[in-house]
């Protein structure tokens, strides 16, 4: 069994960016384990941080259950600081579970996407993508080692953003479609603010939307489901997948400009 490594800087960032594929590949037989690097613990409306942080880990797990991802892994950074905690000390979270479980394919925002404006989201980014050769190396982090782990090189990275830059793959993820929007959907706390934020920008020019009045206190599913839906439909067309067909959008890599050399090379082990 296949393992995958989603490095999500806040729970609600597999729905949001790489929901279908990873319910997808979840569906193939992978095992699929998320790790929540931030604790959540501002992203509400309206409550305290007590009740945000359990609101947001109870809408977590709903999420993950909508997406069969089988294990979350809590790391508790305190949420939109990271630019303070120190890279190497996060990095070397990262390098630990990549030595832990041994995925084959780590997801995580790109580190050189555009239009980023979330700096967690940067930093994780950051982090994961040295975190990728660190963890190669037998004086990064030997007490590691003590534990039974040993160095590790992940085989492919999965990269999304908004948008991701150079994209290489559409995965087709119409039959995954549902399960997405009932995870994105699930972020009820997270989505209701992120309505908000949306409010008020909109409030500041001048108008209003009743669309997202009534996403505050009624379905979010509605809203969620139209949104995901043009997404993943120009996704889809931009990458000729099919009429009617949805898709999500990523950057994979696996040797760079050195795959086709060690094609020719290796040999299956």
């Amino acid at each position: 069994m296949k393992t995958v490594l989603m490095f999500s800087p806040h729970a609600d960032d597999a729905a949001a960016f790489c929901g279908g594929t990873l319910a997808k590949l979840a569906a193939g037989g992978w095992n699929v384990v998320l790790v929540r690097i931030t604790d959540d613990a501002k992203d509400s409306v309206g409550l305290t941080v007590e009740e945000t942080i359990q609101r947001n880990t109870e809408e977590l797990h709903a999420a993950a259950q909508a997406l069969d991802i089988g294990e979350i892994v809590e790391l508790g950074f305190p949420t939109d600081t990271l630019a303070d905690v120190s890279e190497t000390v996060l990095r070397e979270r990262v390098v630990y579970l990549l030595r832990k479980y041994k995925p084959y394919a780590v997801f995580t925002f790109d580190p050189f996407g555009q239009n980023e404006a979330n700096l967690d989201h940067i930093r994780v980014a950051q982090v994961v993508e040295e975190a990728f050769w660190v963890s190669c190396f037998d004086l990064h982090h030997p007490e590691h080692f003590k534990e039974g782990l040993e160095p590790f090189s992940v085989c492919e990275r999965w990269y999304f953003g908004r948008p991701v830059s150079n994209p290489n793959r559409a995965e087709d993820i119409t039959d995954y479609f549902p399960k997405r929007v009932a995870a994105l959907a699930a972020h009820k706390t997270m989505m209701r603010n992120t309505v908000n934020q949306f409010r008020l920008q909109l409030r500041a020019w001048g108008r209003r939307a009743p669309l997202l009045d009534a996403a505050m206190e009624g379905d979010l599913t509605p809203l969620v489901m139209g949104f995901l839906h043009a997404q993943s439909s120009a996704i889809a067309a931009a990458h000729s997948l099919g009429e009617g067909r949805l898709g999500e959008e990523f950057r994979v890599v696996r040797f760079g400009d050195m795959e086709e050399f060690f094609e020719q090379i290796s040999e299956p082990i």
